[in-house]
């Protein structure tokens, strides 16, 4: 995320614009072992407790005996996912993982790993103070006092979807990220307190720290006062998983995903991802865990939406022994960013984007992007956390960022798979992802922007 602060009130040059344009590729490159080796993230053991959290897929069902085995051998259950076969211990003495993972009843122990599964800001930032408006009434936001400079809401034909759709009423789209802000002018009463939780040991409210989450969600849904969203009357419930540094383990992800599955989630958004080799220990164990969990969701009729990365590489041609996680797995709708330049041309696949339309990803939606000799609002607008601790600066509950990311253009899908009809029981989770593929407008090569560019009338109009 590379955000930059805008006010409400001040539609001026923003000074002190220090983030990275020049010298960055427009062109996508094939990808070489080295490059992709160079921005695998450097995996590590969790640190939360020592010896540290395990990862224990079993055989079946758990057994009578399982639980005081780990005991027996010095670990704590703390928490089991029996829809997936999976249990998280605490404590577990390294000698002892062999003996736990030679019972017939345990297919695997894998030790938890903590991810950077979305980057620093980047940059010095100039803040303003804010000015009031009024909420939006119904699903029409085009009165939000930066609607004119959102590009982002009319390439996709987001206002001609509010006229053809209830907006997302009565949808939930659970965020899984830092937290959100609940008190920002533009969230307030747009999250479900009573559904939304904290994964993160350290963090146990769901107050975001970072402002990432924060910043996601408002795309997906809003009040209508600053900034519009895609899907006006949605809800939103809040599970953080990542930590106000923007790290968080498999584990914590895996729970998430549970968790709004089991609160009724119609749609997850998960605008985090890293490149990981598979060849690091225990890897290959954790990601097989993630897709049940995923598969999970899908299973249960939940669209899972995910940034298909940063890196700027070719997903469909990356040495075989790493992945873009959670963007390559299966039965997820991996969203790719598109950006203009200088308010021209919004079609452009913005810079830093992954791309591939085989393995890589599924389509594409405005992610904003600054280049040399381009303008700032060619970046994406969002809200900024009044508790966030990150940027060199404070926001209050009417601040605003400008930023750039797949993990910025994973909620435009989010909030249109919230608008679009709704399917019984598990077919939700194939047909409006096909919806999705087919309503795209066509905007280049598939190999590069998968089925195309979001177009969210085309997708809540779809039979």
């Amino acid at each position: 995320m590379r955000p930059l602060a805008w006010s409400m009130k001040t539609l001026i040059p923003i000074t002190g614009l220090l983030v990275a344009a020049s010298c960055v590729e427009r062109q996508p490159v094939a990808p070489t072992q080295s490059r992709v080796t160079a921005r695998a993230p450097a995996l590590k053991a969790d640190q939360a407790s020592a010896p540290g959290r395990q990862v224990v897929s079993l055989n079946g069902n758990e057994s009578a005996a399982f639980d005081q085995a780990v005991t027996t051998l010095g670990g704590t259950v703390e928490r089991r996912h029996p829809e997936i076969g999976l249990v998280t211990i605490q404590g577990l003495p390294a000698s002892a993982v062999s003996t736990l993972a030679a019972r017939p009843d345990v297919a695997s122990v894998d030790p938890d790993v903590t991810v950077q599964w979305i980057p620093a800001p980047e940059g010095a930032f100039q803040l303003y103070a804010t000015q009031d408006v009024s909420a939006a009434a119904g699903t029409n936001q085009s009165g939000a006092a930066f609607f004119p400079f959102q590009w982002n809401m009319h390439v996709i034909q987001a206002p001609a979807a509010w006229a053809a759709s209830q907006g997302g009423k009565g949808r939930l789209v659970c965020d899984l990220d830092t937290g959100i802000d609940p008190d920002h002018i533009d969230l307030v009463g747009r999250v479900d307190l009573t559904k939304s939780t904290s994964f993160v040991a350290s963090e146990p409210t769901i107050q975001d720290f970072n402002t990432h989450g924060t910043f996601v969600s408002s795309i997906i849904t809003s009040n209508g006062r600053g900034l519009a969203s895609v899907a006006p009357n949605a809800t939103l419930c809040a599970i953080k998983v990542l930590g106000t540094s923007g790290s968080g383990s498999f584990a914590d992800v895996i729970a998430g995903i549970l968790f709004a599955t089991a609160e009724g989630a119609d749609v997850i958004n998960m605008s985090l991802g890293a490149i990981v080799d598979d060849n690091q220990p225990g890897v290959k164990g954790l990601i097989h865990a993630l897709q049940k969990a995923v598969d999970f969701a899908h299973s249960h009729g939940v669209v899972v939406v995910v940034a298909a990365g940063n890196e700027g590489l070719n997903l469909d041609a990356i040495p075989s022994n790493f992945e873009e996680i959670p963007g390559q797995l299966q039965n997820v709708v991996s969203v790719g960013a598109t950006a203009p330049f200088n308010q021209a041309n919004f079609d452009l696949l913005a810079s830093y984007s992954n791309f591939g339309g085989k393995t890589g990803l599924t389509l594409v939606a405005p992610g904003g992007d600054l280049l040399a000799g381009g303008n700032q609002f060619d970046l994406v607008l969002g809200a900024c956390s009044h508790t966030q601790v990150t940027l060199p600066f404070s926001c209050g509950k009417n601040s605003f960022l400008l930023g750039a990311g797949t993990s910025f253009a994973a909620p435009h899908v989010a909030g249109a798979a919230a608008e679009m009809p709704s399917h019984p029981g598990a077919s939700a989770a194939n047909v409006l992802p096909l919806c999705l593929q087919k309503s795209a407008d066509n905007v280049g090569p598939q190999s590069i922007f998968g089925a195309g560019r979001l177009d969210v009338l085309g997708a809540v109009t779809c039979n």
